[in-house]
């Protein structure tokens, strides 16, 4: 038996192992090991108001705060029964585009890429792409700042509360941001054709890719919740009821398994499922490096998150659109923000997050505290699905030297994009 252990994986959001192992040259197993210890979120709600849930639940990942805040947000409207209107809908969407923009330059450019450059160094990696990083950096920029002036912060928001926002952004400030889209569009538009040069592993392994969908353009919001293997849609509640929650004895994580199989959540899958919901430039972009569909490389993720960029970049300027005609019409600032009144109730919400689906789920007791609370997140849907790519990648490089080995599973492990500190929440 030949084993391969890599004890720390650097360029990962929270940290990780990795234990493979070879028997006989025909069989192999791998296990992705977390480092961190359970961060009790849930318990920490219990017996809490529940205004108190959004801002707790940011604090899960200071890369992905936001969608812990909307989602959370969207499950306790739902158990109070609260309906907002299409102005809060629309900021709530600029705000979502906006995490992604910022989160997938990060990960895309400054945690997978410089493998796929086969630069295992940063400072090396900066060094030869100085023109490439500046590039993505002023790009995350112009998402941070719109996450600043909607959300309140540039991390962790406090302007988006349960009924809506507390204020209106500041629509000059907005505005003015707006002017420079255009520029950023075409930064994510050259970062895509640099990174369409470059040539990545091969790999197919047929997965079975999940993620919300909606008739009306590509769900990141809402939806339902769509499974590649059969075409079918689902319910986030019904989806809630096939899953078990799996702790493994040597990690902190809760495991997904959804009718005792592994499932694909992320950029990939989203890709996958709604290409035709894709703006057209962004399908372009995808169509000129891979044609097939769905792609079964999983090192694909990456650049469906580059495609995902400039997607958010269209949309958010779609959605600014909407929302300035808006502006002008009676009764608007008063639609910003919906009165309600504490009461006993259960609510489940669903938004897709940088790295795939998340779940919040709250119970409420008719003062409005929260009696039971349960986060999914997306790392812990995908962790046994990397898993099996690892298991039939290894065989695939099993005559490679040991170094090189190792190089190409810590290449397939990020490209997934895992987020321990939400795994662990």
């Amino acid at each position: 038996m030949k084993t391969i252990k890599i004890n720390h994986l650097g360029k990962t959001e929270g940290h990780m192992s990795f234990v493979g192992a070879l028997i006989n040259n025909d069989f192999a197993e791998a296990h992705i090991e977390t480092e961190e210890g359970a961060r009790l979120i849930e318990g920490i709600l219990s017996n809490r108001k529940y205004y108190e849930a959004p801002i707790i639940t940011s604090r899960i990942c200071g890369i992905c705060p936001i969608v812990h805040n909307l989602t959370s947000i969207k499950a306790l409207e739902k158990a109070l029964n609260i309906n907002v209107s299409e102005e809060i809908i629309l900021l709530r969407k600029v705000l979502i585009n906006a995490q992604f923009i910022h989160s997938h330059a990060l990960h895309a450019f400054f945690l997978a890429f410089p493998d796929i450059v086969g630069i295992s160094n940063n400072f090396d990696f900066v060094k030869k792409y100085p023109k490439e990083c500046n590039l993505a950096l002023e790009m995350r920029d112009f998402a941070v700042e719109l996450c600043r002036i909607v959300g309140g912060r540039t991390v962790h928001p406090i302007n988006s509360v349960v009924g809506g926002f507390n204020v209106e952004p500041d629509f000059s400030e907005l505005e003015n941001l707006m002017l420079k889209l255009p520029e950023a569009l075409k930064k994510a538009e050259i970062l895509f054709n640099f990174a369409a040069k470059q040539k990545l592993p091969e790999f197919v392994r047929p997965t079975n890719y999940v993620s919300l969908k909606t008739k009306n353009e590509y769900a990141i919001y809402d939806g339902q919740v769509l499974f590649d293997d059969n075409n079918k849609l689902e319910n986030p509640e019904k989806v809630l009821l096939d899953i078990r929650e799996l702790i493994q004895p040597y990690e902190k994580v809760k495991r997904i398994q959804h009718l005792d199989r592994s499932i694909m959540v992320g950029a990939l899958s989203r890709v996958n499922n709604n290409l035709k919901q894709l703006n057209p430039l962004a399908q372009k972009a995808w169509l000129k490096i891979q044609k097939e569909r769905p792609c079964y490389n999983s090192f694909f993720n990456t650049y469906a998150q580059i495609v995902e960029i400039i997607h958010c970049f269209t949309e958010i300027e779609r959605y600014f659109k909407q929302y300035q005609k808006m502006r002008s019409k009676p009764g608007f600032f008063g639609r910003l923000k919906i009165e309600f009144k504490s009461r006993a109730g259960r609510g489940c919400a669903v938004m897709e997050a940088p790295r795939g689906i998340l779940y919040h789920e709250y119970e409420l007791d008719k003062e409005g505290k929260i009696i039971y609370c349960n986060i999914i997140s997306p790392t812990t849907i995908f962790l046994n699905n990397l898993e099996n790519d690892l298991r039939d990648y290894l065989l695939q490089i099993m005559k490679l030297p040991q170094k090189k080995q190792v190089q190409l599973i810590k290449t397939l492990i990020r490209a997934y994009d895992p987020c321990i500190s939400c795994a662990t929440h």
